[in-house]
């Protein structure tokens, strides 16, 4: 099956560098956000999905509904791909990946021992892949709006980059990347 993930478009939390994982919380697309999603929008105008799935969070299903106004299909919220629950929420990303650099193993340290980790969230990206497998088909094309860790994850997944990476480098906003998932 072919996977195309992609990182929503810029936020107001992007812009203040803010971490948000809490769907309640309202985190939008920037007037640039729009543009960025726009932009996107035509770069997948002649894909052909059998469905698309979001996270929970609003910036997800903005920048969705922007891609699907060439699709018309349904948007499926599934709560596997919402963003890394890792204990900062509304507080500076700096802050966060600052506290998660000094520990003995940055991967699977939980924040105050009760937050998801790193490697908590490869496993829900596991179970997320799983759920695709058991749910659609060989031919099927699915398209994910989710977010930077995710993206990250499914990358790291397919060998394109390294926990390093994952741990150290955004993805970038509004850009989609192409899996095949056996």
């Amino acid at each position: 099956m072919r996977l195309i993930a992609t990182r929503h478009a810029e936020t107001n939390y992007n812009v203040k560098d803010l971490v948000n994982y809490d769907p309640n919380v309202d985190v939008h697309l920037t007037e640039n956000g729009v543009k960025q999603a726009e932009k996107l929008a035509e770069q997948l105008k002649d894909f052909s999905f059998d469905v698309i799935y979001i996270s929970r969070l609003k910036r997800t299903k903005q920048t969705a509904e922007i891609i699907n106004r060439y699709h018309g299909l349904d948007l499926v919220i599934n709560e596997l791909l919402d963003d890394t629950r890792n204990g900062f929420e509304g507080r500076p990303y700096s802050e966060a990946k600052g506290w998660r650099d000094v520990q003995p193993d940055p991967a699977t340290a939980r924040y105050m021992d009760k937050y998801e980790s790193v490697s908590d969230m490869t496993n829900r990206v596991h179970k997320f892949l799983d759920y695709l497998r058991e749910h659609h088909h060989d031919d099927d094309t699915i398209l994910i709006v989710t977010s930077s860790h995710l993206i990250k994850q499914l990358r790291m997944l397919n060998g394109e980059i390294t926990i390093q990476e994952l741990l150290n480098a955004p993805a970038k906003h509004a850009t989609y990347y192409e899996f095949n998932i056996d």
